[in-house]
């Protein structure tokens, strides 16, 4: 996004900032970034923006910036951070889709196999209850993955005018 930087609202973590006119409200930046931002300069701006049918939880993380000069900064602990939480929910998925998941499997090995052999049981209860949880973590793995992907070459990102960006959030908080 070429875009110019008017104001920022606030010096937190989580603000407002004007561009070319247009308000882009909650969007969360690093201290750094807030420090570099000046009114009335050239930017390229990287972020990364929820576009929810409902404008007022839409929200935004500004991943990096680009000075008229070239000289690009990127805020490194967002691009790990995320994957990383993906990374806990895939654990916890796997070990939650399991033990619902050889409950659950219960039902159809009985149906299938009998319930005379309860070794045949434990044990295809167990392999239907790992391959679910493999694939629920699986899930997790896999946005993850896309995450650190997507955010190793921010260039080829789709650039996006501030008014189309600013119409993604509610007037409610311009």
């Amino acid at each position: 996004m070429g875009l110019t930087p008017n104001t920022l609202a606030t010096p937190s973590n989580k603000g407002t900032i004007v561009v070319d006119g247009e308000a882009i409200p909650n969007v969360q930046l690093t201290n750094k970034f807030y420090e570099e931002l000046n009114a009335g300069e050239n930017f390229t701006l990287y972020g990364v923006f929820k576009n929810l049918k409902q404008k007022d939880k839409n929200s935004g993380v500004l991943y990096g910036l680009q000075k008229e000069n070239g000289e690009k900064m990127f805020a490194t602990h967002f691009r790990l951070l995320g994957p990383m939480m993906l990374l806990l929910y895939a654990f916890l998925a796997f070990c939650l889709v399991f033990v619902v998941g050889w409950v659950a499997s219960c039902v159809p090995v009985i149906w299938i196999w009998g319930k005379d052999d309860v070794d045949g049981l434990v044990y295809h209860a167990t392999a239907f209850a790992i391959v679910e949880a493999c694939l629920a973590a699986g899930f997790y793995l896999w946005r993850a993955w896309t995450l650190i992907k997507i955010t190793d070459d921010p260039d080829s990102w789709d650039v996006m005018s501030s008014a189309t960006l600013s119409s993604r959030f509610s007037k409610f908080h311009k």
